[in-house]
Formats: structure tokens, C-alpha cells, sequence
């Protein structure tokens, strides 16, 4: 064998096992080596997103590190001063609907023809189409005020999606009071009635109050307790009516609601000092055992596993209907809270997409719920196993889209809705009655109308 053969036969051997060794080696993964930066000013949600991020990091070899300054105006005036010496970061949470104007200034990456149909499919009716995607009714109103600062923005156009999701009218229940009182603690009641007979079991039985919300703040009572139950009670046609002065608060469909609310004071159910009580003390309250049930939103449970309530320790439905009511129970539609965008100085836009669709699939929302005890934007498996029983309840009343206040053309003037405020908190001090409540409220409702139509 000549001294060229054998140099030629050196030579492929040695191709063949760089060949045989690069083919057995690890394959490196598409994003090993690049970090994005991800912004909140919401310090509970940081362990979900980072959970998530850990996943991404796993799948991709992308790291993403989450941000979270606060209070809120800190948070603005970091994002503006950021937006000015060119260091935002890549990927920026922000407060839904209020993106326009940081899009107008070419401060986001246009994402209109990147979130195509099966994506947008993940998220909740109301949120993506609505809040992300820019409508009609806005080019509108921005065309016809001068002031308007994003007038260069084009119907359809958008730069964000959604990931964080809200809606009121949900009551929240302390399992272990239930259990104690020997009820069931995974049940929740049928009706306002059921719902009424649990508190007074649980008053009975443990000796703890039956009901604790803001009430200090004089619009809970009227926006998270009554409306709910009046709209269920008459149906949207008469909620629309009374609260147009078409109709009395004296109906015997809104009498029974009215009944109710007096009826949780006549059995000396709420908790007590309830009139010196706002919002956050409330739901700390309740967090801490001194109430068997709370009011509140969506939002609610974040708050409370905050203050250390353990997520399987809260029971979640939605404000129960009267016995006999037009609508059985109360259908909700959630509405967006948190948006996420790409901003201009991210330097690996294709790499933070792909975070966006990950961050957005129903899979890793459902961990970023059941993580913070917050409602996605996104539609996630409702299966108590997946997410848990209170995430679960919450997943299910919005799950539908559909609400009746969607439908509701109810204007509540502002002297009558005073009526409304008072009164109810009238009813704790024993100082009105559900008569004398709807009588003065129609008074008012009417002198209002009146005055509106001269």
C-alpha cells in the first residue's frame, strides 16, 4: 500500500469517528446561552412566573429572570426612565389597556401578525379580542380628542397578550370552619338561602361570625353583594328597569334580595367592628380565621395566601342566587388584568416570543394559578387534581364568557346609588328597614331621572 493510500485511508477513519462522536454528543438546545429579562411590579407573582421559567429554561436552554419593583408608581417611573436611557427590559408586564401609548411611541414590538389563531384560542373570551387587539370604539374616541396620544394606532393592531385575568362577585369560604361545623367543606350552597343557613351553623357550632367584607368602603355592599343577587333575582330586563327608573326597588324580586342583606345583621352574622372594616383588613380577617366566608373577586385569593391562608383552605363559588330566581346562578366573564410585551430595546425578539407562547400556554398557566392562587388569562383545565379546588371554582364560573351585566344597559345615577351606600350600612346599625330602603330609594331614583331628562 503506497504512502498516498494510506494518508487517504488516515484520513477517512479519522472523518468517520469525529463523525461517530459528534453524532453521540449532547445536541446543544436552540436557546443555551440566552437570558431574557421579565419585568412585574406584582411581588406574589413572581414564584409562578418563575416556576415557569424554570420549565422554559429545562425545555429551551433559555433563562428568563423575573423583575418585581413596587409600589406601582415606582414601577412607572422605573419603565419611563428605562424607556429614555434605552434599557427596558425584554419582556415588560403591564396593566391592560393601558399599552396604547407606549406602542404609539414605538417604545413595544408589533405582535399583529404573530399571534395567530390557535394561539389566540388559549386565551378567555373578552381578554385577547377585547383588551390586546385595538377596537373600533377606541379609534373612535381617540380621533375625536385632540389630546388623544395614540392616534397613530390602527384598528386590529396589537402588541400584547394577556395574562393575568379578574372578575368580582365571588365569595370566599374557610374550609376548616366548615368542617368543624360539620359541613361539608368541598360543597358549596346551591342558594342565598343554603348559603345564609351555613353561617348561621358555623355561628352556632364554632361561635365564629358568619360574614366579613370591606363594608367601611360604602360600594362593596351595593357592587359585590346586591347587584349579583338583584340581577339573578329579576333577570336583566327588570335590573335594567328599576335601576332606569322604570321600575321600584319595591319589587318583590328585589325585595327578596334586600331581605337578605337585612337578614345577615338580624342574625348577627357579620363580624364584628364590620362598619370600621375596609377591603385589605377584611380579607386578613378572614385569612386568620375570624369569619367563616368573605367577599371579593378573583383577586382575592393571591391576597389571602399572602397573609398565609393555604390555598386548600378556601372554598370559592360565586354569589349564590335566591331560591326561585330568574337565573339559577350568576354567569361571570372575566376581564383582563395584566398584559405582557416585547419591548423595543429586547435584543433577541425571536427568543421572547417564543417565552410569550410558553408563558401563555394553558399547561404552564395552570402552574402560575395554582402557584399565586390568581386567575390566567388563559383557558386552563378546571380539574381540581391540575390546579385545586379553589382555583378550580374560579376557573369554572368564568369558564362560560358569558355574563348577564354584559347584557345589562343599567345606568345607576350617582344620588340614588348614595341611597343604596347608606342604606345598607343602615341595616347593620338597625337604623332602616328593606321598605324604607326601596322607598327612598325610588324617591331618589325618580328626582334623578327627572332631572336627567329636563
Amino acid at each position: 500500500m503506497n504512502k498516498t493510500r494510506k494518508l487517504i485511508m488516515t484520513v477517512v477513519a479519522i472523518t468517520l469517528i469525529v463523525s461517530m462522536l459528534a453524532a453521540c454528543a449532547p445536541k446543544a438546545k436552540p436557546g443555551a446561552g440566552v437570558t431574557l429579562t421579565m419585568w412585574t411590579w406584582k411581588v406574589a407573582h413572581v414564584a409562578g412566573l418563575e416556576a415557569i421559567a424554570k420549565n422554559y429554561e429545562a425545555e429551551t436552554g433559555t433563562k428568563v429572570t423575573i423583575s418585581a419593583y413596587n409600589p406601582d408608581e415606582v414601577y412607572r417611573t422605573k419603565i419611563t426612565t428605562s424607556a429614555q436611557s434605552n434599557d427596558l427590559p425584554d419582556i415588560l408586564s403591564y396593566w391592560s389597556g393601558g399599552q396604547w401609548e407606549m406602542a404609539a411611541t414605538g417604545q413595544l414590538v408589533e405582535l399583529t401578525s404573530k399571534v395567530d389563531a390557535a394561539w389566540a384560542a388559549n386565551f378567555l373570551t373578552g381578554t385577547y379580542d377585547k383588551v390586546s387587539v385595538f377596537q373600533q370604539n377606541q379609534f373612535d374616541t381617540c380621533a375625536k380628542d385632540s389630546k388623544c396620544t395614540y392616534s397613530n394606532i390602527k384598528v386590529g393592531q396589537s402588541f400584547t397578550v394577556p395574562y393575568l385575568a379578574g372578575s368580582a362577585y365571588f365569595v370566599f369560604g374557610n374550609k376548616k370552619l366548615m368542617k368543624d361545623a360539620g359541613l361539608d367543606p368541598n360543597v358549596a350552597p346551591k342558594t342565598a338561602e343554603e348559603w345564609l343557613q351555613m353561617m348561621k351553623t358555623i355561628k352556632d357550632k364554632t361561635g365564629t361570625p358568619g360574614l366579613v367584607t370591606g363594608v367601611q368602603n360604602p360600594d362593596v355592599l351595593p357592587f359585590w353583594l346586591f347587584n349579583p343577587m338583584l340581577i339573578t333575582s329579576c333577570g336583566v330586563a327588570t335590573y335594567d328597569a328599576i335601576y332606569n327608573g322604570k321600575d321600584s326597588l319595591a319589587n318583590p324580586c328585589a325585595m327578596k334580595v334586600l331581605n337578605f342583606v337585612n337578614d345577615i345583621q338580624k342574625n348577627n352574622l357579620w363580624m364584628p367592628g364590620i362598619l370600621q372594616t375596609n377591603i385589605d383588613p377584611a380579607d386578613v380577617a378572614f385569612s386568620q380565621g375570624k369569619a367563616a366566608f368573605d367577599l371579593g373577586g378573583t383577586y382575592t385569593v393571591s391576597f389571602l395566601m399572602a397573609q398565609g391562608m393555604a390555598l386548600d383552605n378556601i372554598l370559592s363559588f360565586t354569589v349564590p342566587a335566591i331560591q326561585g330566581a330568574q337565573l339559577s346562578t350568576l354567569g361571570l366573564s372575566s376581564f383582563p388584568l395584566i398584559d405582557a410585551m416585547i419591548t423595543k430595546d429586547c435584543k433577541n425578539t425571536d427568543a421572547a416570543l417564543s417565552w410569550l407562547k410558553y408563558l401563555t400556554s394553558p399547561a404552564q398557566m395552570a402552574i402560575f394559578a395554582k402557584t399565586v392562587g390568581d386567575l390566567p388569562a388563559v383557558k386552563i383545565s378546571s380539574d381540581p387534581k391540575v390546579v385545586g379546588e379553589t382555583i378550580s371554582g374560579l376557573v369554572k364560573s368564568v369558564s362560560g364568557g358569558s355574563s348577564p351585566f354584559n347584557d345589562s344597559k343599567a345606568q345607576s345615577l350617582p344620588e340614588p346609588y348614595k341611597v343604596l351606600q347608606v342604606g345598607f350600612q343602615q341595616f347593620i346599625t338597625g337604623e332602616t328597614t328593606p321598605e324604607k330602603l326601596a322607598a327612598d330609594y325610588d324617591a331618589a331614583n325618580k328626582a334623578a331621572w327627572e332631572a336627567k331628562q329636563k
